[in-house]
């Protein structure tokens, strides 16, 4: 027999079972809404999201974990909060969660082992529905002793045999832009804050200067400096200078990021030179500022809006919100080159 829904507003809701006995459904339906289940119809969920609104009523997701129901709370870890694509990755798996009735519980780590441990530890205890790595620095036992049976999606590991996974294809980033700077002629290379410490970028570098029959001893310079990592814009100045001094500089520049690209170009400008006439600058990250640069910056759009999207489909799969299973899922992205005014030809001094 079909109940009724009360005309009446209760004095209280203080439970999903109360709610249902205002609105007149099951307890189960009602839960199954508020957890975003994709079997509930829109119209149901859409009705029982504005009674919530009304009467004032808002899940304790505390006792809901104590009790063992899903709290709708995804704990989210990462690192480097000064990075300005961290902080679109961070803004765009919020409104993700968002849309999908999940919330996020986001903790900063300090990009070393011991505090993303820390971290995990805290979510376990803390009984959240799921867990977002973006670029984790564990090795595959410690995920797998930490986590255990856990749900989590991983955003760029370290670790690239750690499933489900999305990654930037990286390899394919640094093809790109070896590709398009020897097309422009250039021969003599040189890095802007990252050597073959970072893995993911370097054996994309190399091998694609190889394929070109280039010689990374020869054709290669690295410039970093002792006290690296904060790839700010005045790190970019510093690197510049260092790049400068150099007895023989490379004509072409490949930068860590778009700040260090930034601050790299503005102190070649204040030394005299002018680009892309004498050096040619690549960045990384397609950030805002590098459209707004004199000259633009030539650059690698990660593209960030699908890689979270994908992470963040895998998230409802593990959930059960969405259909198909994550499980032994990886997905690489493919990174797009953004040519603007920072590249150019190579110089005369170049050739050989």
């Amino acid at each position: 027999m079909k109940k009724t829904a009360s005309k009446t507003k209760p004095t209280k809701v203080v439970s999903t079972l109360s709610l249902a006995r205002y609105l007149g459904l099951s307890e189960w339906t009602v839960s199954r809404a508020i957890n975003g289940h994709p079997e509930v119809k829109a119209a149901t969920r859409e009705r029982i999201l504005q009674a919530m609104k009304d009467v004032g009523f808002r899940p304790n997701p505390v006792a809901r974990g104590l009790s063992g129901k899903a709290m709708g709370i995804v704990g989210v870890c990462f690192g480097n909060a000064n990075s300005g694509i961290m902080i679109d990755k961070i803004t765009l798996l919020d409104e993700f969660l968002r849309r999908h009735q999940l919330r996020g519980m986001l903790s900063i780590s300090t990009r070393d082992e011991e505090s993303e441990l820390r971290i995990l530890s805290d979510f376990l205890h803390l009984r959240v529905d799921a867990i977002v790595l973006i670029q984790s620095v564990l090795s595959t036992n410690q995920l797998r002793d930490t986590l255990g049976d856990a749900l989590c999606v991983h955003v760029d590991p370290s670790i690239q045999d750690i499933f489900p996974r999305v990654s930037l294809d990286r390899k394919r980033a640094m093809h790109l832009i070896v590709n398009h700077l020897v097309e422009l002629g250039h021969r003599s290379l040189g890095t802007l804050g990252f050597s073959s410490t970072h893995r993911w970028r370097w054996e994309g570098l190399v091998q694609s200067l190889c394929e070109h029959g280039l010689s990374p001893e020869e054709n290669l310079q690295v410039f970093e400096l002792e006290d690296y990592g904060a790839e700010s814009y005045l790190e970019g100045i510093q690197l510049a200078k260092r790049a400068l001094a150099a007895k023989k500089p490379p004509t072409a520049f490949i930068a860590m990021n778009d700040r260090i690209a930034a601050g790299a170009m503005q102190e070649m400008r204040d030394a005299g030179f002018r680009i892309p006439e004498d050096f040619s600058v690549v960045g990384f990250d397609n950030l805002t500022v590098g459209r707004h640069l004199r000259p633009m910056l030539t650059t690698i759009d990660q593209q960030t809006q699908l890689m979270i999207s994908h992470a963040g489909q895998m998230l409802l799969e593990q959930l059960g919100k969405a259909s198909g299973s994550s499980l032994g899922k990886s997905v690489n992205v493919e990174p797009r080159l953004i040519v603007r005014e920072s590249t150019g030809p190579a110089p005369k001094r170049s050739k050989r």
